[in-house]
């Protein structure tokens, strides 16, 4: 195993979208209350509707909109707010944005585009790491996370991982 990874981070828009949508959904799991909220209106016009009456079924009808609306326009503004992220950083085509090094004592990012320093954050301090399709994801806070395209290393993807696990263990979710 080398001693240090390096990776020269191009990001582009699809990459961007899928961790968005890994982030609020499966990780912070976001799209739980919106779709409660819309099941019990589902629920009240369906008991609305069983009392066949002309009142019942403006209101059953009311009710059924709102809850099959509400999920729609949730997660239709959640995915143009990520689009209008991805058009602001300009991610179309791919373009460079910082270089991650993976070294024995911690990980150190560099932007690319702005001049500040390289941020330096040790093993113990990274919360977790998870690998989905085509890309890991490197948190450095709760709220925050490096995007690891694959085949962007100097090191194969699969060794890639494996430093990450050796150093992450449990936190690393892959």
């Amino acid at each position: 195993m080398p001693k240090e990874i390096r990776i020269d981070v191009r990001l582009d828009a699809g990459t961007f979208r899928r961790f968005a949508l890994f982030d609020m959904l499966k990780l912070r799991k976001k799209a739980r209350k919106p779709l409660v909220f819309a099941l019990i209106f589902i629920a009240f016009a369906v008991v609305a509707m069983l009392f066949r009456r002309q009142e019942s079924a403006l209101l059953a009808s009311v009710l059924l909109a709102v809850g099959l609306a509400l999920p729609l326009v949730y997660f239709g503004t959640f995915l143009s707010q990520v689009n209008l992220q991805a058009e602001k950083q300009k991610l179309k085509p791919p373009r460079r944005v910082y270089l991650i090094t993976l070294g024995p004592e911690g990980v150190t990012a560099e932007n690319t585009s702005r001049k500040e320093e390289p941020q330096f954050l040790p093993w113990e301090k990274v919360p977790a790491a998870y690998s989905r399709k085509g890309c890991v994801y490197l948190y450095v806070s709760p709220a925050r996370a490096w995007l690891l395209p694959a085949g962007q290393a100097d090191a194969p993807d699969d060794i890639v991982r494996q430093y990450l696990k050796s150093h992450l263990r449990e936190r690393a979710r892959f």
